[in-house]
């Protein structure tokens, strides 16, 4: 069996306000198979009936489900979305 997280946010994790994936992986004794990060795009696709995996590959929760699929389909993929992007210095006055 195989671990899939959804709605992961590395930001939260890191705070300490949600499980990281390491506590995930300990508790349930399970590898990870893929990380699908926390998205907006994933709610607009869902209430309008479409797949994710149709969005540009750019969106981070539709790149995660690709990456998946190949790990499904057998090849080497690296596990992206597992740690929290880093802030701008203007991000940090403005964001």
């Amino acid at each position: 069996m195989s671990l899939l997280i959804n709605r992961y946010d590395a930001k939260r994790a890191e705070a300490e306000e949600s499980l990281a994936i390491s506590d995930m992986t300990e508790l349930l004794g399970l590898k990870v198979v893929g990380v699908i990060p926390e998205s907006k795009e994933v709610l607009t696709c869902t209430n309008l009936g479409n797949p994710v995996i149709t969005l540009p590959e750019e969106i981070p929760a539709a790149g995660a489900f690709l990456d998946l699929t190949d790990r499904f389909l057998g090849e080497e993929k690296e596990m992206r979305f597992t740690t929290p992007e880093p802030v701008s210095f203007f991000g940090r006055f403005f964001g």
